[in-house]
């Protein structure tokens, strides 16, 4: 009997699977000038080419700054200090379409690309302004 119950044990941590992440959600803009990936606890949006010009690089920032954003559910958005970058998607989120990940949803226009969270801070990308809330 113990053998029988050891062996359902066995059987039992095997077939029941770990906790997987939540699946990132990986898109561009049509212009293929931002690239956002994120899931259900982030959203990282990078911007190639802007004329906005970022504040001070942070001291303790040593890699690329200023083009990079990070959104969390329940706070403000802010620029990240990064050493790799979420450009590279094959999926295009065409102008005028949205596409909700998790709390954050996110709607590309061709002035640029706005990315909110259910407790509305976010932030607007795009080649002429760039605005964090």
């Amino acid at each position: 009997m113990i053998r029988v119950a050891a062996l359902l044990a066995l059987v039992t941590a095997i077939a029941v699977p770990e906790a997987t992440p939540a699946a990132l959600v990986h898109f561009t803009t049509p212009s293929r000038n931002i690239g956002c990936i994120g899931n259900t606890t982030r959203l990282r949006c990078d911007i190639v080419r802007t004329s906005v010009k970022p504040p001070p690089k942070p001291l303790t920032c040593d890699f690329d700054w200023g083009n990079a954003f990070e959104l969390l559910p329940r706070f403000a958005a802010h620029r990240l200090c990064v050493s790799d970058s979420a450009m590279g998607a094959r999926r295009v989120l065409g102008y005028g379409k949205s596409i909700r990940i998790g709390p954050f949803l996110c709607t590309s226009r061709r002035s640029g690309l706005t990315c909110t969270s259910r407790t509305r801070h976010g932030f607007f990308l795009s080649r002429a302004r760039i605005n964090l809330s």
